[in-house]
């Protein structure tokens, strides 16, 4: 509610900005450190490590020397494993500069926090590697198995009817 008195309602303004420009620059300051944040984890078995940026895309990915002669599935799912785990390594660098910069109860720092909390799983113990799993990807019901219908017979050519078109025929003769 404003002051009916012009001068504190003037001060009550004035505090009112400070507290916003304030909040202002700690959001300013926490975007800035959340661009420079990166992370990085290894694969379970240490075939694979990965680096992510701010925004949980894959920026470096390194092969060891365990990966000579292993199956591509597996380094595969070793690949993955480790970007899941520097993507939850990010998740929760960002909570802790949340945290650090701007006041937990704030609905855009939840916001934050819940967007990184619903985007990056927790760490991946063991991944599934090894296992092929083959899949049939098909466009309709899978018990439709009868082929395609023909299309209708042309008529035979020539004729001289109205009904007559130029389709067997080039129009440049």
């Amino acid at each position: 509610m404003i002051n009916p008195d012009p001068a504190k309602a003037a001060e009550d303004l004035d505090r009112w900005a400070a507290g916003l420009e304030q909040r202002a620059q700690r959001y300013l300051r926490l975007q800035q450190q959340m661009n420079a944040t990166s992370a990085s984890a290894s694969s379970p078995d240490g075939t694979a490590r990965v680096t992510v940026d701010s925004n949980g895309v894959p920026t470096d990915i390194a092969l060891t020397d365990r990966a000579r002669g292993a199956e591509p599935a597996a380094i595969s799912a070793q690949v993955m494993a480790a970007m899941r785990n520097a993507q939850a390594k990010l998740r929760q660098q960002v909570q802790d500069l949340v945290a650090a910069t701007v006041p937990v109860d704030d609905a855009p720092a939840r916001n934050i926090v819940a967007q990184y909390r619903e985007r990056f799983p927790d760490e991946v113990v063991e991944p599934d590697a090894g296992r092929e799993v083959h899949r049939e990807l098909r466009i309709g019901q899978v018990e439709d198995d009868a082929p395609p219908p023909q299309p209708p017979p042309r008529r035979p050519p020539g004729g001289d009817g109205p009904d007559d078109g130029w389709e067997d025929r080039s129009f440049l003769r």
